[in-house]
């Protein structure tokens, strides 16, 4: 009878890993074909500056020195994102081109690997001391669904195929690492302790993955304090087989020292974090009022994901400008101090929960705190989701072994299925630009972005029209689709000059009674000498600036060399705007005999920039260029000046290539 048990007991197991691995191919080849389709769809926005039209990242890989500056040539981060650069330019001398496909396809690597490693630090997790007389088996069921879970969840999409998001992939991917190097060293402690030299090891390793994870994006910096997570609520001070009280209280002051550090130099100190919301809509306090809102939403999308509800924009959400405006602030921060201390308070009876919603929490601390960034973004969420889909999937287990009646293959498919038919919807949004403006602004009619890219997109459709064959018909229902929803836009956002430099544009082409009776220069004028500019409001003057200079909009370049006048008085320290400046003079030099009195002009607007903008790289690029042609001894010594302030000699190429031509 014992012999026969055993054999059925071995049949059982076996024909459970069968279905685990047919589980585990299926989640794959699902999470290959959703993403697959949308391959080829476009890249824009962050993608442009950062990996397009970064000049840096095209070489041919066989010079040391490339290599160097291609990592250096972000300037977003404090530490440039050197990893992440460097892999975008392996991308460029792999395929000798920037192409959507292989820029995406490297994402779809960079997560499935990542999934790999969650299913792995799942299991391990689950062995955890606090862990252990939970009833989840051996954890491999639950670790692959959770692994399963993160890999088809739909909030990922705006992370994997956003290609510039690399940096936050690869930053998760070292943290989940750098957390799964802990769990290894720390289950062997908590039965059998340490050594000097084991914690020495650990602590090396920890800091090469901890270091590659900062160097990719600083979300890296958290994975320290993410460790402090998983002792307190996880290992809860297990060492050797005994709870050590001394180390479960310096585990607890270890996670509330960063929270206590943030608060003191927020009130010692409030101009180092408030005096760097001067660009911004909104305060210090509506920030974090408004963040206490928005983590519910997160953990709503993540629990209960519904595709309508997400989106690449999210701007339409209110900012909280006080407790009750709107009334779910207060609500939301009433739910917070009673869910934290209560699951906080019950960790020893229920650890999962506490370990997912202090994981998730600490996960969101950087980006959802004081630091001055934009308001809603759902890539954010890529590496708090873990803990809380863990303890997701362990509900699912304990709800199908408490209800013998309720098979847990067919709840789990039935999840994954709902799961995997959202995520193919949404990732069918993203294979061109039009189809997922269109996703965007209907979802999220109220979003001012959502409109203007929609806008935009229907706009590049238009100006395409030959190419694409487009009838006179088709071409004007563009026109004036696009001009409704740039208007649309604009009654959102009243303030930005985006859509009222697409409107003047569209207008003077396709609607000059329009154009008469709305005269859009005037607001960009009015607004030219009062408004606060941001991030998108340059970058509409560059689009203004290459049509004035255009023959379609040379009627009015003397107003728009005005309008960049005003806000170069205005903004003496911007870049762009001297070189927009620079563009217009010679424009007006090509039109006419060009003058001694018309170059020094020139040379003095150059130079008088310079001296206030010493770190525009395009600024010295026209100065030695302007300055080549003419005397060569002040050409280096403006280059002697350009090199001096590029410490890090990114520049060279720039510099090589400027004496090639």
């Amino acid at each position: 009878m014992a012999s026969k048990n055993a054999r059925w007991q071995s049949k059982m197991k076996l024909d459970n890993s069968s279905v685990q691995y047919l589980y585990t191919i299926a989640v794959m080849v699902v999470c290959l074909i959703a993403y697959g389709q949308a391959l080829h769809g476009p890249l824009f926005f962050d993608d442009i500056p950062n990996i397009t039209e970064n000049m840096l990242l095209r070489f041919d890989g066989r010079e040391f020195d490339a290599w160097r500056v291609a990592a250096i040539s972000s300037d977003a981060g404090l530490l440039q994102r050197p990893l992440a650069m460097l892999s975008f330019a392996l991308n460029y001398v792999v395929s000798g081109e920037f192409s959507p496909v292989a820029l995406k396809a490297t994402n779809v690597g960079v997560h499935l690997s990542i999934a790999a490693l969650i299913y792995v630090l799942c299991r391990r997790l689950l062995q955890a001391p606090a862990l252990a007389r939970t009833a989840l088996g051996d954890g491999r069921e639950v670790a692959l669904l959770a692994a399963a879970l993160w890999l088809l969840h739909p909030i990922h999409v705006s992370t994997v195929l956003y290609a510039v998001q690399r940096m936050a992939q690869l930053s998760t991917l070292f943290v989940i690492a750098g957390l799964l190097v802990f769990t290894h060293y720390r289950l062997r402690w908590s039965l059998k302790g340490a050594s000097t030299g084991d914690v020495m090891a650990a602590g090396l390793w920890l800091l090469l993955v901890g270091l590659m994870a900062v160097l990719s994006k600083e979300n890296g910096i958290l994975l320290p304090w993410l460790i402090v997570v998983l002792e307190v609520t996880l290992f809860c001070g297990v060492w050797n087989g005994q709870a050590v009280r001394w180390l479960q209280r310096a585990a607890w002051c270890l996670l509330l020292l960063p929270v206590l550090l943030v608060v003191a130099v927020t009130l010692l100190y409030p101009e180092l974090v408030a005096g760097r919301y001067a660009n911004r809509d909104f305060v210090l306090e509506e920030r974090l009022l408004t963040q206490a809102r928005v983590l519910w939403e997160y953990l709503y999308w993540i629990v209960f994901p519904n595709i309508t509800s997400l989106g690449f924009f999210h701007d339409d959400i209110v900012v909280s400008s006080g407790l009750w405006l709107p009334y779910t602030t207060a609500l939301s921060l009433l739910a917070w101090a009673i869910v934290i201390p209560l699951v906080i308070g019950m960790r020893k009876r229920f650890p999962l929960p506490a370990f997912a919603l202090l994981f998730y929490l600490v996960a969101h601390s950087l980006e959802s705190s004081v630091i001055p960034l934009e308001l809603v973004f759902e890539h954010r969420n890529y590496l708090p989701s873990v803990g809380i889909l863990l303890f997701i999937a362990a509900c699912i287990y304990q709800l199908a072994e408490k209800f013998n009646g309720l098979r847990l293959r067919v709840l789990v498919g039935i999840v994954l299925s709902v799961l995997s038919l959202q995520l193919v919807l949404r990732t069918s949004a993203w294979t061109d630009e039009l189809t997922l403006a269109q996703y965007n602004a209907t979802n999220h009619p109220e979003s001012f972005r959502a409109n203007f890219f929609y806008g935009n997109a229907l706009f590049e459709r238009f100006a395409r029209a030959e190419s694409l064959a487009l009838s006179a018909d088709e071409q004007k229902m563009l026109a004036v689709m696009a001009r409704n929803v740039f208007a649309h836009a604009h009654t959102l956002n009243e303030n930005s000059f985006a859509p009222v430099v697409m409107l003047y544009q569209l207008d003077t082409l396709n609607f000059p009674g329009l154009a008469r009776d709305n005269d859009w220069l005037s607001k960009l004028e009015s607004g030219a000498l009062t408004k606060r500019l941001n991030a998108s409001d340059f970058s509409a003057l560059e689009t203004l600036t290459d049509f004035s200079l255009s023959d379609s909009g040379a009627g009015e370049r003397e107003r728009v060399a005005h309008i960049l006048s005003s806000l170069s008085d205005r903004y003496a320290h911007r870049q762009n705007l001297a070189a927009m400046q620079y563009r217009f003079a010679m424009s007006a030099a090509g039109g006419r005999s060009d003058t001694a009195a018309d170059r020094v002009q020139r040379r003095k607007l150059l130079e008088d920039a310079a001296q206030r903008r010493a770190a525009n790289r395009t600024l010295y690029a026209y100065l030695v260029q302007h300055h080549g042609s003419e005397d060569i001894g002040v050409t280096y010594e403006w280059l002697r000046t350009w090199m001096l302030l590029d410490t890090q000699r990114r520049e060279l190429p720039v510099i090589r290539g400027i004496f090639e031509r």
